[in-house]
């Protein structure tokens, strides 16, 4: 019957379930309910006075009131199960049994409503709580006695003139029910949930000693042939004085009991007595006992509330007095200190007010007040300083200030002053403004301001700081111009080849206000070579920015020069030298020879770069050497490695792996960790996923990366268009022996092909065009294990000079079949050779 046990499900339990399985638990609360009550109905009727069901002690109905305001009145079904299934074997009409059941029922109901309504506690720790317990029980059971004794009277069960008698005993039955079995059984439960204060052993000891004596002296009591019921109540008293609720509820029952069977028996007492003198003798009794019993228990519960609040109030009271005399004994020590402190505290006083004034020259902060009523402004020395004034050159007004302010300022101040008067806020909105100083310069101001209000909200008095931001405006405008060029020194684009896929990212510094001297650069060389060049310049702001421009410039004309890797970090070396000789810089370069598949790396004082291929990640090997600028004659050494189609190069700067909250050990491997987990992802998603793995929150550091792939040679036809100039025919022959070499053709077969191809291509150059700009279109496809070569121009072919040169009889000699068509559109040429077999001589 727990009301309180939880409703909801768990796991994936339906809720028809769920529901069938609460009102079958209901349903059993029910009937649980109504076998407890028809046991003890069974039990009380042993005692009945007038037929078969009127006894002068019903403890079903204490039941029933202790359960309705443990668990809730939802249970009053049970209550009424139990009272039908008593009365129906009893009561000869079902009528009356029905009528009796609902009496039962609604008796309870009753009693509980009046409990709640006058906020009754079931502790039964108040005296409060005993009175109206004692009235509910004897008012509310009028009605289950009224009820009963009719409905058994108006059944020709009772004769009517038994009505009073069987009322009599009906109502000290229920009445004895509630005042001594639900008080009994509250206590009961209150003290199975902790709700009163566990006894001693020896307690409990002499708890079972008074009870054992009251039982002795209740029996001799009840017993004896004149009335000596009184003699219980010290042993009762004693019982709740000592053990409060739990000896007042088993010592009320205990005697109310003894009571009640004498009563029956008509033993002591009671003996000799009419039936109606009886009931009104035990109900009295008992009433008194039950009363005497809790409202002592109470009383004495109340009592120790009372003298443990005492006790801590007496405690906090003395403690509160010992602190009271400690501080005023060492009030009188520190009166005496204080004194002296004051004298210093003056002088102090009189240095803090140097000191502030020198901290705000340091910083270049003037404070100023404004008295609306008055007019009256006063500045610091400061203010004064600021505006390029000596301090109280003149005395200062509203109107005076706002003349320092430049023209284009001046109406938003006033307007922001006016807006702040009208909206009588006490903050008013920061301002950056400029003034004009008296020898024409410009200064850049930030202002702070309050109000100070009345208690009607008016305005009184404005009061504020004004600082000098010019260093800091003019470090800002330096800060936008160093990150505008570094911006636009990075290239916006790639160059376009072929088995190359590059990708770059640049994640500038959120902690302070100047630009870095992080790069990076892809520097086609032509003939399927591209340097790759990252670099890292000490330092930030508009010089590291300069400096990286510098470098990156001459980066890439060394390069395109022609020189080695090493050569160009030599002569980039020796060029900072010449132009930032206190300056630093590392730099990565790796010329990367993508036919080869083969990589030549320089290092200087930079991280190595990361080879990500489908078996891991993989650190390069390089050789160690000095940050450019460390030191005169430096030396670089190369170091050159292979590389697989399909394997990943990253490059990046120390930003990305060394910070104040990472070793670069622990970065460089988290790096490595991040690089493997995103090794199928292509370069452009790998710089995104690898800068969200290892950048979680602001970085105190630039972060440039460039990730490039060797992509292989793509599936399919080979469609090439070159410009018509022998430089280009190198291209050609490596693209067109690549597709070959892609495409599974023997590498004697290769030769012919591109040999064929170029001396083709060669014929279109030389004869097809003049000195114009035009081109030449290669198209070569396998088909029927068939080498197709296509070789067209669109020029009008010129008669050769002298004596022709051997390209048809090369073409010829290296294809198996070769058709020219020579048309006024221009010459296509058709060439076809056997991948497998050999061309007939």
């Amino acid at each position: 019957m727990d009301a309180n046990r939880g409703n909801g499900t768990a796991g994936n339990v339906r809720p028809e379930d769920d529901t069938r399985r609460r009102t079958l638990r209901t349903i059993g609360g029910f009937a649980l309910l109504a076998g407890v009550y028809g046991l003890a109905a069974f039990f009380s009727l042993r005692l009945a006075l007038v037929e078969e069901n009127i006894t002068p002690l019903w403890p079903p109905t204490g039941i029933a009131v202790a359960v309705l305001l443990l668990f809730g009145t939802r249970w009053w079904p049970g209550i009424a199960i139990g009272a039908l299934a008593v009365n129906l074997p009893i009561t000869e009409s079902p009528f009356a049994a029905v009528i009796t059941a609902v009496g039962n029922t609604l008796a309870p109901l009753l009693t509980v409503w009046i409990l709640r309504r006058a906020r009754f506690r079931t502790e039964l720790d108040r005296p409060r709580d005993v009175v109206v317990l004692l009235f509910a029980a004897l008012s509310s059971m009028l009605l289950s006695a009224t009820i009963g004794a009719a409905s058994l009277v108006l059944s020709d069960q009772l004769a009517s003139g038994e009505f009073w008698t069987s009322w009599s005993v009906w109502w000290a039955g229920d009445s004895m029910g509630v005042l001594v079995v639900a008080p009994f059984l509250l206590v009961a439960w209150n003290r199975a949930h902790h709700r009163y204060l566990p006894p001693r052993r020896l307690e409990l000891l002499e708890l079972f000693v008074v009870l054992a004596v009251l039982a002795g002296v209740a029996l001799f009591a009840v017993t004896a042939d004149v009335s000596l019921l009184f003699v219980a109540l010290p042993f009762v008293g004693w019982a709740s004085w000592r053990f409060e609720q739990s000896g007042a509820a088993p010592a009320a029952l205990l005697v109310s009991s003894a009571a009640t069977w004498a009563a029956v028996g008509d033993r002591g007492p009671f003996q000799g007595t009419d039936l109606v003198d009886r009931m009104i003798t035990l109900l009295g009794f008992n009433a008194t006992v039950a009363f005497t019993a809790f409202f002592l228990a109470a009383l004495v519960s109340e009592r120790a509330r009372s003298r443990e609040a005492l006790e801590r109030g007496a405690a906090d009271l003395e403690a509160r007095v010992q602190r009271r005399t400690t501080e005023l004994s060492d009030a009188n020590q520190r009166l005496a200190a204080q004194i002296a402190e004051r004298r210093e505290a003056e002088s102090k006083l009189r240095r803090s007010e140097r000191q502030l004034a020198e901290a705000h020259e340091v910083a270049g902060i003037g404070a100023w007040e404004w008295d609306l009523a008055s007019g009256e402004v006063s500045w610091s020395e400061e203010m004064f300083r600021i505006h390029g004034v000596e301090p109280g050159a003149f005395p200062v007004t509203f109107d005076k200030a706002i003349g320092f302010v430049a023209e284009a300022d001046r109406a938003r101040i006033r307007r922001t002053t006016e807006v702040a008067l009208e909206q009588r806020r006490a903050d008013v909105p920061d301002v950056d403004y400029r003034i004009e100083l008296p020898d024409g310069r410009t200064k850049h101001l930030h202002a702070r301001a309050r109000f100070s209000l009345a208690d009607d909200g008016t305005p009184v008095r404005m009061f504020g700081t004004v600082q000098d931001v010019t260093e800091r405006h003019e470090f800002e405008r330096e800060h936008r111009i160093a990150d505008t060029l570094q911006r636009s020194l990075l290239p916006s684009s790639f160059p376009e080849m072929d088995g190359v896929l590059i990708a770059a990212r640049y994640m500038p510094a959120e902690l302070g206000v100047a630009a870095g001297g992080d790069w990076y650069d892809v520097i086609a060389l032509g003939g399927e070579r591209v340097v790759l060049v990252i670099g890292d310049v000490a330092g930030h702001g508009l010089d590291a920015a300069s400096l990286m421009g510098q470098l990156r410039t001459a980066v890439r004309a060394y390069a395109l020069e022609g020189h080695s890797p090493t050569v160009v970090a030599e002569r980039t070396d020796a060029l900072m030298h010449e132009v930032a000789e206190d300056e630093m810089a590392t730099i990565l370069l790796v010329a990367l020879d993508v036919e080869a598949r083969a990589a030549t790396i320089v290092s200087a004082g930079h991280p190595p770069p990361i080879a990500l291929g489908p078996g891991g990640a993989r650190l390069l090997d390089m050789e160690l050497a000095p940050p450019l600028g460390f030191g005169p004659h430096a030396r670089f050494g190369a170091s050159t490695t292979s590389l697989e189609t399909g394997e990943m190069v990253l490059l990046y700067t120390d930003g990305l792996i060394d910070r104040h909250d990472l070793a670069i050990d622990e970065g460089l491997r988290r790096l490595i960790a991040a690089a493997e987990a995103n090794r199928d992802a292509d370069p452009e998603e790998l710089c995104d996923r690898i800068l969200g793995a290892m950048v979680s929150g602001d970085v105190s550091d630039d972060i440039a990366l460039l990730a490039v792939c060797l992509t292989p040679t793509p599936p399919g036809d080979l469609r090439l268009r070159i410009p018509a100039e022998p430089d280009a025919l190198s291209e050609m022959r490596r693209r067109l022996a690549r597709w070959l070499d892609a495409a599974g053709v023997p590498a004697d077969v290769q030769g012919d092909v591109v040999l064929a191809s170029s001396e083709a291509a060669a014929n279109s150059i030389r004869h097809a065009y003049g000195p114009s700009k035009a081109w030449v279109e290669l198209e070569a496809a396998i088909s029927n294990d068939e080498v197709q070569v296509v070789v067209r121009d669109r020029g009008r072919w010129r008669p050769p000079r002298g004596r022709g040169g051997r390209g048809l009889f090369v073409i010829e000699a290296c294809m198996g079949s070769v058709e020219i068509d020579r048309g006024g559109s221009g010459t296509e040429v058709r060439m076809r050779r056997p991948v497998r077999t050999k061309v007939a001589p």
